[in-house]
């Protein structure tokens, strides 16, 4: 579970750099791996870990770039993409590899782009 996380982790500031050059990304959101079936008890069937990382660049703003390099640059790491139809301004990408899950969103109200993952689920 720990190398699929930090496997997760690489990719998505890996594409954020590319995305993004000249900035850093930062991991906002990295809890370690949870179990989002878990039973009071403490059971559950199985684990995941989700990770968040934020960047942009305040002077050149532009979420349908943003979101399109994402989709470039994750196609070329071997991931599956689907740019989502624009909705209120708000500007994502989905993107799928062996069970990951990525999606990344920018909105055109706000410079930042948002990149968040999951692992595959593991019993």
């Amino acid at each position: 579970m720990t190398d699929a996380r930090e496997l997760l982790r690489e990719e998505l500031l890996a594409v954020a750099a590319i995305v993004v050059p000249g900035q850093r990304g930062v991991v906002t959101h990295d809890p370690g791996p949870v179990n989002p079936g878990a039973l009071f008890d403490g059971r559950g069937p199985a684990t995941v870990s989700s990770v968040t990382v934020e960047t942009g660049d305040p002077k050149s703003a532009d979420p349908a770039s943003a979101v399109a390099s994402a989709a470039a640059a994750l196609e070329a790491r071997g991931w599956a993409t689907e740019i989502a139809p624009e909705e209120d301004g708000h500007h994502r990408v989905l993107a799928h590899r062996n069970g990951f899950d990525i999606a990344v969103h920018a909105w055109s109200t706000d410079w930042r782009i948002t990149f968040t993952g999951q692992t595959p689920s593991t019993a």
